[in-house]
């Protein structure tokens, strides 16, 4: 196991114990009080559980490296794991807006709207504090980065939840008490609208990486910032530099054309070497084609 792995995988343990226990939480005292945004918040944690296992165990796969089937590795798993979460998350968010909005049109239920905020207030401090400290180890885990967005779109969600049920409890004093019926059915609303953009998100970043995109802008920078100090040094002509990532994995094709006769392999070799290290502080697995060459045709 490598040094990035382990805090990895760490990190998304820690997440599964923390889910579950907020999710029993949830589903427990939603039964108990009969207040579907609270269900609905812990059947939304445990479905995240078992997306974190998923990523889990793309983590596990992907550390195995390649092998005499995946000469390649399976560094895919990360962008796939990602795609599955942003369509599971999609359906559950489907699920639950159908439900809320049958529940308004059968003209509400009746809910303590105090539960609702000591609930809410209670995971969103919870789900804060726990986004915090996984976005600080992420570091260029992107299974860790997305598991610290969504416990901080849970915490948002759960603000919104306890704003929502103070406003129902002021609600009740007066005139218009019997809005309060609608109290459940919105605050799910509510949190499906908040949620969408996240899930597609995840799609968006998952299936851009599996049709072999681009970097982030600021990774190819640092890329191109490493290539031109080596160019210098050597002076060298324009590199043609083509990179994409998978998962941790960035891939880069550099050929540079040169004069013939004017290198041996061994000056190319130290070229190399020298790319590689410059490339090094990136943080990613590197799979490097550096190619000095006479024939332009060859680098287009």
């Amino acid at each position: 196991m490598t040094r990035a792995a382990l805090p990895e995988r760490t990190a998304l343990l820690q997440s599964v114990v923390v889910a579950l226990a907020i999710s029993v939480v949830a589903v427990v005292g939603g039964l108990l009080v009969g207040s579907r945004i609270i269900v609905f918040d812990g059947v939304y944690g445990i479905i995240g559980l078992s997306l974190t296992w998923l990523a889990l165990r793309a983590s596990r796969a992907v550390e195995s490296g390649p092998s005499e089937r995946y000469p390649f590795g399976r560094e895919a798993l990360t962008p796939f794991a990602i795609v599955l979460q942003g369509v599971a998350m999609l359906d559950t968010l489907l699920i639950a807006a159908l439900d809320a909005i049958v529940l308004i049109l059968d003209g509400g239920s009746d809910v303590a709207p105090l539960s609702v905020v000591l609930y809410g207030a209670f995971s969103a401090v919870a789900s804060t504090i726990f986004a915090t400290h996984l976005l600080r180890r992420a570091g260029g885990s992107e299974l860790v980065r997305v598991e610290g967005l969504q416990w901080r779109a849970g915490a948002v969600r759960n603000a919104v939840m306890v704003a929502g049920a103070v406003v129902a409890v002021l609600i009740a004093t007066t005139d218009a008490g019997a809005l309060v019926r609608y109290l459940d059915p919105v605050l799910v609303l509510i949190a499906v609208a908040m949620l969408a953009p996240l899930p597609i998100r995840f799609l968006r970043s998952g299936v851009y990486e599996l049709l072999e995109g681009a970097p982030p802008s600021a990774v190819q920078q640092q890329v191109m910032a490493g290539v031109d100090a080596v160019r210098d040094r050597h002076a060298l002509g324009e590199p043609y530099v083509r990179m994409s990532k998978l998962g941790r994995k960035l891939y880069l094709q550099i050929d540079i054309v040169v004069e013939p006769g004017t290198w041996t392999v061994d000056g190319q070799d130290v070229v190399r070497r020298e790319l590689l290290d410059a490339l090094a502080p990136l943080g990613y697995e590197l799979w490097a084609s550096i190619d000095l060459t006479t024939d332009r045709s060859l680098a287009d």
